[in-house]
């Protein structure tokens, strides 16, 4: 029996998270992915991460502090590194790669994003 587990697209709940984009996230011991979806002209807020991350675009174009990146082409970040903020210059789809112990961090989240930092 494989140890491998299909998670159907069905199955994935879908959510607008603190930052405000489409959000999904998948996990498994030690790991989360988290797929990112937004619209041209979209933005998610300065933020970082508390033990780094790998970002690779799935479809688009992004700009990510003062990079853009495109479909196929990914970046890291590593902690702690300050902040950065993600636009949306088309509508686009990234994913995310980091530790599940890893924690959101931001410079002034306010009271609404006080209670859920799982971004």
């Amino acid at each position: 029996m494989s140890a491998f587990t299909p998670i159907p697209q069905t199955s994935m709940d879908w959510e607008r998270n603190v930052l405000g984009s489409r959000v999904t996230r998948l996990r498994t011991d030690g790991a989360m992915l988290t797929v990112v979806q937004g619209l041209a002209g979209d933005s998610v807020p300065e933020h970082g991460y508390t033990r780094g991350s790998v970002t690779y675009v799935v479809s688009g174009r992004i700009q990510i502090g003062g990079a853009v990146l495109g479909a196929g082409e990914a970046g890291t970040y590593t902690a702690p590194g300050g902040y950065f903020s993600v636009k949306f210059l088309e509508d686009s789809t990234y994913v995310v790669a980091r530790a599940s112990d890893d924690q959101i961090t931001m410079p002034d989240i306010g009271e609404r994003a006080a209670h859920n930092l799982d971004a």
